[in-house]
């Protein structure tokens, strides 16, 4: 009888540690979004600006993670993180518009209908 006890104990700690890391802020390489390519005169970029950016973005993301949305936190993940050039800015401003438009009451957002472009008077 102890040994499906232990079990069981053994079980719930792996789950619990598995949700513990799921909620964990992840970890982007930002260099490559922080590196000028060649000698872009068009794009210039301050390498330890960017990097003291990023790095403020996450410091933000690590105190308010938890209070997104899984499927937000994954989302806006993966968008962040495409093409090579991830970016902690990125994740938070998705994160952020996510959480903006849910609040919007219904029939405040975007509206597509064809109804609410305006007309031209003749």
């Amino acid at each position: 009888m102890a040994i499906p006890i232990k079990i069981a104990l053994v079980l719930a700690a792996t789950l619990l540690a598995t949700a513990a890391h799921a909620n964990d802020v992840p970890t982007l390489n930002v260099k490559p979004t922080c590196t000028p390519i060649g000698n872009d005169k068009v794009f210039p970029i301050d390498t330890k600006q960017c990097l003291r950016s990023e790095q403020e973005a996450r410091d933000q993301l690590v105190k308010e993670w938890a209070n997104f949305p899984a499927a937000d936190r994954s989302l806006c993940t993966q968008t962040a993180s495409m093409g090579g050039m991830a970016s902690y800015v990125a994740l938070i401003t998705c994160l952020e518009m996510k959480r903006d438009v849910a609040k919007l009451p219904a029939g405040r957002g975007l509206n597509t209908q064809p109804s609410s472009l305006p007309t031209k008077k003749k």
